[in-house]
């Protein structure tokens, strides 16, 4: 566990580092534009931190396309 925290510690900082000035001179849309990618990226931090077996990109991707995809691989089989 604590590995992870200084894995995600260091990741974090290096990654914070190189935006801090850019975020503090940004504007309004700017900052929720940068919230948007940072709240998908702190639920993955938190799930990879607690190594837990909750909903990922993956199951995403999975439940939104994975009938279209498994009709489509049935398909091209009976070709």
């Amino acid at each position: 566990m604590m590995e992870r925290v200084l894995v995600l510690l260091l990741t974090g900082v290096a990654l914070f580092a190189v935006n801090a000035s850019r975020v503090r001179r940004s504007g309004r849309r700017e900052r929720w534009i940068l919230a948007s990618f940072g709240v998908p990226a702190l639920y993955l931090a938190v799930m990879y931190l607690t190594d837990s077996d909750w909903p990922n990109l993956h199951d995403l991707a999975n439940q939104s396309l994975g009938r279209i995809a498994h009709l489509i691989v049935k398909w091209l089989e009976q070709t």
